[in-house]
């Protein structure tokens, strides 16, 4: 017997990688909340993914099963991307004054995008299209407690992303890795996590994450909605809603897309962050040109910066990125890996947007 096959018979039914698909309400919630709130709400993953890995072959193994990222490829090439835009885009830069207040520039954006198109297509499977990077982090702890001879890896991982949802909750999600980028550490130590990040996932999601087909078009109602969906009852004044409304906010670009009435009501959940920021015009990885605004939020044990780019016509949203700026000292800090902030630890360009027919299927 290997220590694979061994490692899964003492796990027995708590395997999270046995079978075909795992107690979905439980995975999809956790993924819900790992997207809608994952990149940094205080005590919660943040938006990079570390991994926890122990010494030993069989704990390594343990590692990997808990992790529960990947699966195998996708297939070949990017999902349906095209070929000029397989590469993962630089985080971009914009040019010109100091950041302004942003408020009024956003509501003057909403009311530009309410006057434009619905997203395309006929169908009534939501299907979203992005390219981007992500920041992983790998640390082998040498035993219980951490020391200075833990070993830290840190890599880039460039990927396209295919995601379809139906209306009764039938959803799948092809996330397509390239070769990581900028790795630093003890890389090939955990090689086997930097390479092969690639996944096809499928399954019905639990109805009560399912999002209607029209969403709220009032930005208050909105951002409740937002608020009480994947999260346990966040108030909206508590010290957790900012970072998990603009996690909701992210997870809701990355997986549907908006008419014109609702991206006019979700820049309008934007506008309402103190602090909010008009940076500029700018342009994002594709050429596209667009409206580049941001607001810093201080999470409790971090504060990030979240970016986004709208397209000055419609308002649809055509990049985003998020910057640590600060964090708490500890083992898992990107300092620890040897990153010095800030770090851009995830980017990702919106490549097509809309409904079809079915589920895989492209327009």
């Amino acid at each position: 017997m290997d220590d694979v096959t061994a490692l899964r018979a003492l796990l027995n039914d708590s395997d999270p990688r046995a079978g075909a698909t795992a107690s979905f309400p439980d995975r999809q919630r956790a993924r819900t909340k790992a997207i809608a709130m994952l990149d940094a709400a205080p005590a919660r993953r943040p938006l990079w993914r570390r991994i926890p890995v122990l010494a030993g072959a069989a704990t390594l193994v343990a590692a990997t099963t808990a992790a529960a990222l990947v699966v195998g490829a996708a297939g070949g090439g990017p999902a349906g991307i095209p070929s000029a835009y397989a590469a993962p885009p630089d985080p971009i830069e914009v040019t010109g004054g100091a950041p302004e207040p942003g408020a009024e520039r956003l509501l003057d954006l909403a009311d530009t995008a309410a006057e434009g198109d619905d997203a395309p297509g006929d169908g009534d499977v939501a299907h979203v299209s992005s390219t981007g990077q992500e920041l992983l982090t790998v640390t082998s702890f040498a035993g219980e407690e951490p020391s200075e001879d833990d070993l830290h890896s840190v890599g880039f991982i460039p990927y396209d992303w295919q995601y379809w949802q139906g209306p009764g909750g039938d959803m799948r999600e092809i996330s397509t890795a390239g070769e990581a980028e900028d790795t630093r550490g003890d890389v090939e130590e955990h090689r086997e996590f930097l390479d092969d990040r690639s996944d096809d996932f499928e399954s019905t999601m639990d109805e009560s994450l399912v999002l209607p087909r029209d969403l709220p078009t009032d930005a208050d109602i909105l951002a409740q909605t937002l608020l009480e969906w994947g999260n346990d009852d966040v108030p909206a004044d508590s010290p957790e809603a900012d970072g998990a409304l603009v996690n909701a906010l992210n997870h809701l670009y990355e997986n549907r897309p908006l008419d014109a009435d609702e991206r006019a009501a979700a820049l309008r959940v934007l506008s309402g962050f103190d602090g909010v920021e008009y940076a500029g015009s700018t342009q994002d990885p594709l050429a596209r040109d667009g409206e580049l605004f941001q607001i810093r939020i201080d999470e409790g044990s971090q504060t990030n910066e979240y970016r986004y780019v709208f397209d000055s016509e419609s308002g649809a949203l055509l990049y985003r990125d998020v910057t640590l700026l600060e964090e708490e000292p500890g083992e898992s800090s990107l300092a620890q890996h040897g990153l010095e902030l800030p770090v851009t630890v995830s980017y990702r360009t919106f490549v097509w947007s809309g409904w079809v027919n079915g589920i895989g299927d492209r327009p």
